[in-house]
C-alpha cells in the first residue's frame, strides 16, 4: 500500500499544474440593469411618444420613441420608431428599423411577441416591394458617396444600397478630385452596379507663347523658356512674363493662368528707335556755320577800306 501511494505521488508531481487543472473560463461581464429612475424616464418618453403619435404629430413622436429606446431598448419602442418613419414617408429608414427589429427580436417567447414580429415582417415585405438595390463602386478610396444629395457613407461601401423605385443621382466627392456623378433608375427587386470615377483636379494650365520676331526668347518668373514659339505646363496663378529680342524693346507683363484652361499669347515686339544726333553733331550745322563765318570776315574787310580799291603796291620799292 505504501509503494502504491508513493507511485501515485510521483506521477502526480510530474503533471504540470496548468495541464492538471485548467483555469475556469470567466463569464463575460453583463451590462448593468438600468435603475428604476432610467426605467421611469423611458416610460415617460414612450407615453409622450404615444400621445404625439395618436395626435398625428409623427415628428415629435419619433423623437420621444427614440429617447425611450435609447434609455431602455424595447421591441415596442423600436416598432413605433419604424411606424413613425413610415408616416413621415421615410420608407428606407423604416425598412432599416424594421430589419433591425427582426434581427433583435426575431425569437419571440409568447403569442404577443409572435404577433408583433409577424406584423413587422409584413411591413418589411410591403416596403421591399418598392425597393431595388444599387452597388456603388468608387475609384477613389475614402470618397464621400451621396445619393440624391445626402451622404450615405464613404468608399468602399460595405454593401449595396437599398433605394426606392425611380431615378436617383449618385455622386462621389473627394478632395483634389472633380466629383463623379451618375443617375440611375431603380427597379423593385433588381440590383444594378454603378462605378464612379472622380477625375483628379488639374492644377496647371497649358501656355502657348509666340512673337513677331524669330529670335525672341522668354522667361516666366525669371526661369528661361527658350526661343519662341513655346508650349508648356505651369501651375495656375499669376506669373511674370518677359519677352526679349536683340534690337527690340523688351515686353514685360503679368499673366493669370487658370487651371485646366489654355493660355495663348502672341507678343508683339517693337524695334528700339535710333538715337537722335545732337544738333552740334550734324554735318550741315557746321557747313552753314562756315559759310556764315566766311561771309562775316569778308564784310569786315570791306568795311575797313571804305569800299575803295586798294592801291597797287610797288613790290620793288625798298629793294636794292
Amino acid at each position: 500500500m505504501i509503494a502504491i501511494m508513493a507511485i501515485g505521488l510521483v506521477l502526480g508531481s510530474t503533471i504540470p499544474p496548468a495541464a492538471a487543472q485548467p483555469a475556469p473560463t470567466q463569464p463575460a461581464a453583463q451590462p448593468a440593469e438600468p435603475g428604476q429612475e432610467v426605467r421611469d424616464q423611458a416610460r415617460a418618453h414612450f407615453r409622450a411618444g404615444q400621445d404625439a403619435f395618436d395626435a398625428g404629430n409623427f415628428e415629435a413622436a419619433l423623437a420621444e420613441f427614440t429617447q425611450a429606446d435609447g434609455l431602455l431598448p424595447a421591441a415596442r419602442a423600436l416598432s413605433m420608431i419604424g411606424q413613425c418613419q413610415r408616416k413621415l414617408s421615410r420608407d428606407l429608414d423604416a425598412l432599416r428599423t424594421f430589419r433591425r427589429y427582426v434581427e433583435l427580436y426575431g425569437n419571440p417567447t409568447n403569442d404577443r411577441e409572435t404577433r408583433a414580429l409577424a406584423e413587422v415582417r409584413e411591413w418589411v415585405e410591403q416596403i421591399e416591394e418598392n425597393v431595388g438595390r444599387v452597388r456603388v463602386d468608387v475609384a477613389v478610396s475614402g470618397a464621400s458617396v451621396l445619393v440624391d444629395g445626402q451622404v450615405v457613407g464613404n468608399a468602399p461601401l460595405g454593401a449595396p444600397l437599398d433605394l426606392l423605385r425611380g431615378p436617383h443621382t449618385l455622386r462621389a466627392e473627394a478632395e483634389g478630385y472633380r466629383p463623379a456623378e451618375e443617375t440611375v433608375t431603380v427597379e423593385p427587386g433588381q440590383e444594378v452596379a454603378v462605378t464612379l470615377v472622380p477625375a483628379p483636379l488639374q492644377t496647371t494650365a497649358t501656355v502657348n507663347l509666340s512673337a513677331n520676331v524669330s529670335n525672341a526668347t522668354a522667361t516666366l518668373d525669371g526661369q528661361p523658356l527658350g526661343t519662341l514659339p513655346f508650349t508648356g505646363e505651369f501651375e495656375a496663378g499669376v506669373h511674370q512674363l518677359e519677352v526679349t529680342a536683340d534690337g527690340y524693346e523688351s515686353v514685360r507683363l503679368a499673366i493669370t493662368l487658370e487651371a485646366g484652361q489654355p493660355f495663348t499669347r502672341a507678343v508683339e515686339l517693337f524695334p528700339i528707335p535710333e538715337e537722335e544726333e545732337a544738333w552740334y553733331e550734324k554735318w550741315w550745322v557746321w557747313t552753314i556755320a562756315g559759310v556764315v563765318v566766311a561771309g562775316a570776315t569778308t564784310g569786315i574787310v570791306l568795311g575797313a577800306t571804305g569800299g575803295e580799291e586798294m592801291p597797287d603796291s610797288d613790290w620793288l620799292l625798298g629793294l636794292p
